[in-house]
């Protein structure tokens, strides 16, 4: 293997390698997104919780 294609291996091998970073950020960011909108669903769910409790209690 000459020079030429030593270096050329090398520089795909980090563009491989760049990649694979980039997947694994792109997941990571998915789950972050994910568990912000579960977040929201839950403080969503949790005032609603309290609108129904309140209103529970002016009825009784």
């Amino acid at each position: 293997m000459n020079q030429r294609d030593q270096k050329r291996l090398a520089i795909t091998r980090e563009l491989m390698e760049n990649a694979k970073k980039r997947l694994d950020l792109s997941y990571e960011l998915e789950q972050d997104l994910e568990n912000l909108g579960l977040q929201r669903r839950m403080k969503q769910l949790d005032l609603e919780n309290k609108l129904l409790k309140e209103q529970n209690n002016e009825l009784a």
